[in-house]
């Protein structure tokens, strides 16, 4: 038994679909399928035209401002340096925050936290040692 479906599994192996068989079902799916719209084509084409006019109107107005070119990279360059300065300054001034509001908390930290601390630590010692020498 166990040979018959080894045999028969080892023959619908080797066993291939009739070509005319194929050719028919390939028309089927030919049919079926909608052909493509002109819409499937005008809408890239349409975004391809807009992208390429977009890109001679750029180029056509930084070739009328190729004058001005050097001036407004000047001008760019004055803004850069005048927004790092800004920047330092913005910087130096959250840094000195920062260490006034560290100092002030190490102060109060100092002033009002680790007095109580020591009391109470003070206080529990003294109670051990009462209790030990009861």
């Amino acid at each position: 038994m166990q040979e018959d479906l080894s045999e028969l599994a080892h023959e619908l192996r080797k066993e291939t679909c009739p070509q005319r068989v194929i050719d028919k079902a390939w028309r089927s799916i030919g049919a079926e399928t909608p052909r493509p719209s002109w819409l499937r084509y005008a809408i890239p084409a349409a975004l391809a035209g807009a992208v390429l006019c977009g890109l001679v109107v750029r180029s056509r107005l930084t070739g009328g401002n190729a004058g001005r070119q050097p001036e407004v990279a000047q001008q760019q360059a004055s803004g850069r340096m005048q927004v790092a300065r800004q920047t330092e300054t913005a910087l130096g001034i959250i840094g000195t925050v920062l260490l006034h509001a560290g100092a002030h908390s190490e102060t109060v930290i100092s002033d009002r936290a680790i007095p109580p601390l020591r009391n109470g630590l003070e206080t529990a010692k003294n109670k051990i040692v009462r209790h030990t020498e009861l």
